[in-house]
């Protein structure tokens, strides 16, 4: 810097770091402008897409009154046709009555079935045996099963299975009347997609297979032991034992505690129970395996009775009275309580049955699947069959004498049924719904509380508005048909 003004350097000095520092921030803001201008059009482009894309999504609810459906009128055209079928003669030979039990219990560990925030996690430990029972009923030509299974649900993928497998045995799929006990302890892994592994986990084909294999095996053993029998039906009130878990106190519930006693010439006997209360009391951090209360109900009246058995009946909304205690306290008071109303002389109804037997099984239609994620506001069909899969549904039937069983492939609810029962009485007859027949389509809870927010209302109301008074007058129409 020889021959320059001190002065004159130290600005040149301080010109040159300025215009560095400035050329620093200036570069580095357009830089960053560029980019935010970018990035603002990658947003908008995104949006845009979604936009477009939602559409193919979601669509508004379709609140289109049922009866003006027309899956709607072709459900009543197959109850017309069932009530003008003739029916099959009244046969004057003996009733002829069978049972068996087939042990489920998975030899190795799988997923739990029942609570979606158990995640898939394996058993630790069985507390207490699965089984599958059969009771085989034949008149006759005329022959019927009934089936129950100690899991969740009787899940679409072993229904599917059973059907292309039960021909081989000499039985008709449309014979077997088929139902769980609704135990949330139950064997997991039965669920294709991604509804159905939430709640019992990681699908496992095996699983699968041993189940639709089991139910076969109990029924041809139940066919194989059939003897001379007679039946006697009886409803219990049993309030002690049931509560309305979505509205409490200020609710009704149905406590209707439903009895099918079989006497055998031979001098054994045999029982079938169904009632309303969710088995449900083992909570989500009990991983063990076990029937619930209907298992330590059913093994009560095996102390007394050479077989016994247990349907859910129509648990919708319906939970069990839990005192204050222990899950498996809770477990005890349930079936403890109920077992003790069984000796009593308090049923309300008891009936002989004459050997009368009718079987149907209807494939059941129902609106396209609206799984909502707002009050009117669904995912469309296509995303609903890659979350859960497109199952076909049946309703099935079976008269004994003036006695009507109706399955229904849902958590059918519990409030829906005292005018139905009603319904039935005008009719001459008597009337018991049982839940999980072999589909699902979710809960059916009161149409009034459709647009309600909870658990039964909102998440696993799966198929639209007014299917409780749908499945109710399907249930009406069966008591005139058969």
């Amino acid at each position: 810097m020889d021959g320059i003004p001190q002065w004159l350097s130290s600005r040149v000095l301080y010109g040159c770091c300025r215009a560095a520092f400035c050329f620093s921030i200036i570069v580095p803001l357009r830089v960053m402008k560029k980019l935010f201008r970018l990035l603002g059009k990658i947003l908008l482009a995104l949006l845009v897409l979604l936009l477009l894309a939602l559409p193919f999504v979601i669509r508004p609810l379709d609140d289109t009154p049922y009866t003006q459906t027309d899956w709607y009128r072709r459900m009543m055209g197959r109850l017309d046709s069932l009530a003008k079928a003739t029916p099959p003669p009244l046969a004057d030979s003996v009733l002829q009555v069978g049972w068996a039990a087939v042990n489920i219990t998975p030899a190795y560990a799988v997923p739990t079935a029942g609570y979606g925030q158990r995640k898939g996690q394996p058993i630790s430990t069985v507390h207490d045996s699965l089984y599958v029972r059969a009771l085989w009923l034949q008149q006759g030509s005329t022959t019927a099963a009934i089936v129950s299974a100690d899991l969740l649900i009787i899940p679409p993928e072993v229904t599917l299975q059973v059907k292309r497998a039960i021909a081989t045995a000499g039985i008709g799929w449309n014979n077997v009347y088929i139902g769980a006990t609704h135990t949330h302890n139950s064997v997991g892994g039965w669920g294709k997609r991604y509804i159905g592994q939430l709640f019992a986990g990681p699908y496992q084909q095996e699983v699968v297979n041993n189940l639709a294999a089991q139910i076969i095996q109990a029924i041809d053993l139940a066919r194989r032991r059939a003897a001379p029998a007679r039946l006697l039906y009886e409803e219990r009130p049993a309030g002690a034992f049931v509560a309305n878990r979505v509205l409490g106190d200020t609710a009704s519930e149905y406590d209707v505690l439903h009895s099918l006693w079989v006497l055998r010439q031979d001098g054994t006997t045999a029982s079938l129970q169904s009632f309303a209360a969710h088995a449900t009391t083992l909570s989500d951090s009990v991983m063990r395996l076990s029937r619930d209360f209907p298992g330590r109900l059913t093994d009560a009246l095996e102390q007394s009775h050479d077989f016994a058995m247990y349907l859910a009946g129509a648990v919708g909304s319906m939970g069990p009275v839990e005192p204050a205690g222990t899950d498996w306290q809770q477990l005890q008071y349930m079936a403890d309580g109920m077992a003790e109303v069984l000796k009593t002389d308090t049923a309300t109804v008891q009936q002989a049955l004459p050997g009368q037997l009718r079987v149907a099984t209807l494939p059941l239609e129902m609106r396209e699947p609206q799984w909502r994620f707002a009050n009117n506001w669904c995912f469309r069909h296509w995303l609903w069959q890659r979350l859960y899969g497109d199952y076909a549904m049946e309703v099935k039937a079976l008269k004994i004498g003036p006695l009507l069983l109706v399955g229904l492939p849902c958590d059918f609810g519990g409030e829906l049924m005292t005018p139905l029962r009603q319904y039935a009485a005008s009719k001459g007859k008597l009337l018991m719904v049982t839940s999980f027949n072999g589909g699902y389509c979710g809960y059916i809870t009161p149409d009034n509380r459709y647009y309600d927010e909870g658990y039964e209302t909102r998440v696993m109301n799966w198929f639209g508005p007014g299917n409780a008074a749908y499945l109710s007058e399907v249930v009406r129409r069966l008591v005139d048909a058969m």
